[in-house]
């Protein structure tokens, strides 16, 4: 693939996935706006690609030519030293599911892909009704709340229990917005603090998912974990693998709904006209949620690697470069959407690249569609005065792979 592309030579970005900036936190589209007018391929001093621009990012998502590559397995062991990789919690991330190219993505996607059958997911939404109602219940019992602890973080946190077969009386083990290994998912490498608690965590989650295991294979059920025991019995699956897969359950499906329910309600909020026309007309919730996915994503950038040298808009890529595809800035591209900066829930023919794309397109997207259409309804119909504090909103710090708000204070 080849195109015109603005020369990089005398363009710097203020980007640099490695250190990330408060500035760019707060606010990452002004700098992505720049990438794609000046430098849509752009080669960071690191040595990783950033690609920027709505066409080749969709080109490279779906390109056999690129792979979804775990970079930090070979960047960060040049940069760091080999042993980095070892750590816990990269040493679980190898063996997850997205993390993982060819056959043996393949293997894995289709011994959880039951689980994330629409039909199968549609069928939880009375179930994920029952959550925020729940939910609600306990918050309006405070003074003041914060959406994002009290409503948007436990949802899909019972979800993915649900899903995978926890016992209800455990469910609040998973229900805190804690340590929960997706930091490791960011280029910026962990300072000690952070190895110690993401580290803490996966071996917390190892504990307890050894012990789901076992309780499964004695009261076996309709559930995730039963359904890869079998497949362990089978030899389909490792032991570590059955652990790792459940425990991305939560690190690829807890924080992406999260922040797409918190981003989705704060760009309605900051949009009264938008929110308006939804109250008035709540058939366009499904449309007004795509749309959200494309405004302002939760999963900012996803890696992707080249198997073999290639040419990407006048870009020469060699085999084994990686490239950082920022899909929330694909999103607002304006060859790919008129008006792309705008917030408009009555979009249609809008399809986001958040989710990926071909054999790694995002098998849980369905799942957080429904989960965000139940929670935005439910607070909707249950807190119609609902009252954010959209001053000086808090962002999850430190972070270019997840956007998202650190809290969201409220009243009824």
């Amino acid at each position: 693939m080849s195109a015109l592309s603005p020369s990089p030579a005398a363009f710097t970005p203020a980007f640099d996935p490695l250190i990330p900036h408060p500035v760019h936190v707060r606010d990452p589209y002004i700098v992505y706006k720049q990438l794609r007018e000046h430098a849509p391929m752009y080669r960071s001093p690191h040595g990783v690609w950033i690609a920027s621009r709505h066409a080749e990012i969709s080109f490279m998502l779906k390109d056999a030519h690129f792979g979804r590559g775990y970079f930090y397995f070979e960047n960060m062991a040049q940069r760091m030293g080999p042993g980095i990789v070892e750590q816990p919690v990269y040493a679980s991330a190898r063996n997850m599911m997205v993390m993982k190219d060819g056959e043996d993505h393949l293997r894995l996607r289709e011994l959880v892909a039951r689980a994330f059958a629409h039909k199968r997911i549609e069928s939880m939404r009375p179930f994920m009704q029952s959550v925020m109602h729940d939910l609600i219940d306990v918050a309006l019992k405070k003074s003041a709340f914060d959406v994002m602890l009290d409503l948007a973080f436990p949802l899909p946190s019972a979800v993915i229990c649900q899903m995978i077969g926890v016992p209800k009386q455990d469910w609040p083990k998973f229900g805190q917005r804690k340590a929960n290994g997706s930091r490791a998912l960011e280029p910026a490498p962990l300072n000690p603090l952070e190895m110690f608690e993401q580290n803490q965590a996966v071996d917390e989650a190892r504990d307890y998912f050894e012990w789901l295991i076992d309780l499964r294979r004695r009261e076996p059920g309709d559930d995730l974990t039963s359904q890869l025991n079998a497949a362990e019995q089978q030899g389909r699956i490792t032991h570590a693998e059955t652990i790792d897969n459940l425990r991305m359950m939560f690190v690829g499906g807890q924080e992406t709904t999260v922040n797409t329910i918190g981003n989705g309600l704060f760009a309605l909020y900051e949009h009264p006209d938008q929110l308006h026309t939804l109250k008035q007309d709540m058939s366009l919730l499904p449309g007004a949620v795509t749309e959200m996915v494309r405004y302002d994503s939760a999963v900012q950038m996803t890696p992707r690697q080249a198997r073999e040298d290639i040419e990407v808009a006048g870009s020469s890529i060699k085999a084994g470069e990686t490239i950082l595809c920022i899909v929330a800035s694909a999103n607002r591209d304006e060859s790919a959407w008129p008006h792309a900066g705008q917030f408009d829930i009555t979009r249609t023919s809008n399809y986001p690249l958040s989710f990926g794309g071909g054999p790694h397109y995002c098998l849980g997207a369905h799942l957080g569609q429904v989960e965000t259409e139940v929670a935005l309804q439910t607070i909707f119909e249950r807190l119609p005065n609902l009252n954010p504090q959209m001053d000086n909103p808090r962002w999850l710090p430190g972070t270019v792979v997840f956007r998202g708000l650190q809290s969201l204070p409220a009243t009824a």
